[in-house]
């Protein structure tokens, strides 16, 4: 049920990012052509002057769009989709609430990657290099450096990555859990859900300033600072911030999950 619950919500991805992914990727393909291609001139031309500079606002807008609306879409997906209009549908399947959520939690954390991948390939298509000027870099002599410089380089950027997916869940359903909250302010939903998220923010940026206070003047304290290695330092922070990124990922979802069976209240 899962699968099917899956196929849904990727069918509404689909129809609102059909056109928005592929013209960020044009945009900078055109202005790899444009704005790039004349950096090398002293042409003083008033007219590609604007040119450039309304190409180069069109395609800030259309990346700002992109992460805003990808927002606003697990925004609504998530509280229509089950909290709203949708939800009298989706609550009465033969679906368990944890389903529910693990559903838009994936289509979600999809939807944010593939739009960071967009990004990301559209500054590369944008920037003016050939593929000769790539085939001529010497990858190998590059890495060995980078091994001897830094030999556990693949292992720390596998724990950011890791990191970062970890803290986007996290991020993700801290959203879903403040509005499953604001379910239970009755009609003043809305307003719950927003409380509900400045005030879950505002006890964790005190809970790491805290814990950040406490880390570091025991590191000042302990006699074996200097002796620390800096990569195993790198490790350790990483590894914190996965582990309690995702304590509090279980802790907003099962929560949700717990409110979605326990507590729902569609009226």
């Amino acid at each position: 049920m899962l699968g099917k619950l899956l196929k849904y919500d990727f069918r509404s991805v689909s129809r609102e990012y059909m056109l928005l992914w592929p013209a960020a990727l044009v945009i900078a393909l055109v202005m790899r052509f444009t704005i790039f291609a004349r950096l090398d001139t002293v042409e003083d031309n008033l007219l590609a002057n604007i040119t450039n500079v309304l190409t180069v606002f069109i395609y800030v807008a259309v990346l700002v769009a992109m992460f805003i609306i990808t927002l606003l879409f697990i925004i609504q997906r998530f509280y229509k989709g089950i909290l709203g209009s949708e939800g009298y549908l989706m609550n009465t399947l033969p679906v368990r609430p944890w389903q529910l959520v693990t559903s838009k939690l994936i289509c979600a954390m999809v939807l944010l990657l593939v739009s960071m991948a967009v990004a990301g390939l559209s500054v590369f298509l944008m920037i003016p290099i050939s593929l000769q000027d790539i085939i001529q870099v010497d990858f190998s002599m590059l890495w060995d450096r980078l091994m001897e410089v830094f030999p556990s380089f693949l292992l720390l950027v596998a724990e950011l990555v890791l990191c970062s997916l970890v803290g986007m869940v996290a991020s993700i359903t801290q959203l879903y859990f403040s509005m499953a909250l604001g379910n239970l302010f009755g009609k003043n939903r809305l307003i719950g859900s927003i409380v509900s998220y400045v005030g879950i923010s505002m006890v964790l940026n005190v809970l790491y300033t805290v814990v950040s206070m406490v880390l570091s003047f025991s590191a000042i304290g302990s006699q074996y600072r200097w002796d620390l290695d800096p990569a195993l330092f790198f490790h350790a922070i990483t590894w914190f911030a996965i582990l309690s990124s995702a304590a509090l990922a279980a802790i907003f979802f099962f929560g949700t999950t717990y409110i979605l069976k326990n507590r729902l209240n569609l009226e």
